[in-house]
């Protein structure tokens, strides 16, 4: 599992564990600190670039920070 958001030391942490393929949603983790560990089904993010490639984001709907193609970092594969 990788996390998919950008870097940052404090708040809540995500990571997905997998893309259920129904209906929109994926099955994440999210975490506080070292011991708070919570499973949750959240919807995908509905936004896409802009321009002909049209590439949609691959994290869920309202996430903080940046889309995907948005300054996209090699290490986040999206495999949606």
């Amino acid at each position: 599992m990788q996390r998919q958001l950008a870097t940052h030391s404090d708040g809540e942490h995500f990571g997905l564990l997998d893309d259920l393929g129904e209906y929109g949603t994926a099955l994440w983790l999210r975490w506080r600190g070292a011991t708070e560990v919570e499973l949750i089904v959240f919807a995908d993010c509905p936004v896409v670039s802009p321009g002909p490639g049209r590439e949609g984001c691959c994290l869920f709907a309202d996430h903080a920070d940046q889309h995907t193609w948005q300054d996209a970092v090699a290490e986040i594969p999206c495999t949606r």
